[in-house]
């Protein structure tokens, strides 16, 4: 059976709400509607209010080393992935994602969320 965590503990990141946006936005151009928006907005406001971690002066030097790092293991890593990496390093949170390969090699506590525990 999966380990569930409570809700209170679980985090957002800013850069993933941007790409969440972006996404979004996406969406509102090209067919009109702004449900994906509204829905984050919603999850945002209500279900993450307070828990979204930002990028700060701490989280970019981070940043730099988990460029630095995945770029010496020849496996360079992107820019919104380094700084989701970056915020949850220097609070030493997990990070779920079902996207584990682009995320391995830094010292960071990783998850797949959609995978059962054993």
């Amino acid at each position: 059976m999966a380990q569930r965590q409570q809700e209170a503990e679980l985090y957002l990141t800013a850069p993933t709400v941007a790409e969440l946006a972006g996404g979004g936005h996406r969406v509102l151009l090209r067919t009109g509607s702004s449900k994906y928006l509204d829905r984050l907005r919603l999850i945002v406001d209500r279900e993450f209010s307070g828990r979204v971690l930002g990028f700060s002066l701490e989280a970019a030097d981070a940043y730099g080393s988990v460029r630095a790092q995945r770029e010496k293991l020849g496996r360079p890593v992107g820019q919104i992935d380094a700084m989701i990496a970056a915020i949850c390093l220097i609070h030493g949170a997990t990070l779920a994602t079902r996207n584990i390969r682009d995320f391995e090699g830094i010292g960071l506590s990783l998850v797949n969320p959609f995978e059962a525990a054993a």
